[in-house]
């Protein structure tokens, strides 16, 4: 009698960017961002992350889009002065989205993230040094996954 082997596996998630550099403070960009593009994010727990040796907390808002099934979180790419991904050093913010989402989506929103006074700049960034920082993209899915069951 042959046995069968069945693999299950969740297939890694696929993130859109868009960094964001500015000089308000997180809770002032939420506020333009809600009123932009009719967002609704709540505060969720930091995301907390080792970077050299150094434990910092990174702050996270959640925004849950259930009629388009996506997931919009916006991270501070800075704590203490440490950035969470030095690659991006010129951003204040990173707009990390998950769902499907089209090239002119993410592009058309980064055009109207900048149009908020305050923001200097606004570009769809690359996910991929999310998989160059060891542990950061297993620690931010963790995270996130423990943060949506709160929601």
């Amino acid at each position: 009698m042959s046995k069968k082997l069945i693999l299950d596996f969740e297939e890694e998630q696929q993130y859109s960017m868009i960094g964001i550099s500015s000089g308000l403070k997180d809770y002032r960009l939420m506020f333009y961002l809600n009123k932009l593009a009719g967002f609704n994010f709540s505060r969720a727990m930091p995301f907390v992350f080792t970077v050299k040796e150094t434990v910092l907390q990174f702050s996270l808002y959640v925004y849950i889009d259930i009629q388009n099934m996506r997931n919009y979180y916006l991270i501070s790419n800075k704590a203490n002065a440490v950035k969470l991904i030095k690659e991006f050093k010129h951003f204040d913010y990173l707009l990390v989205m998950d769902g499907e989402m089209e090239d002119d989506f993410t592009a058309n929103l980064a055009k109207q993230i900048k149009t908020v006074n305050g923001v200097m700049l606004a570009s769809v960034a690359d996910d991929i040094y999310l998989d160059k920082i060891p542990n950061l993209r297993m620690s931010f899915d963790m995270h996130i996954d423990k943060v949506l069951k709160e929601f």
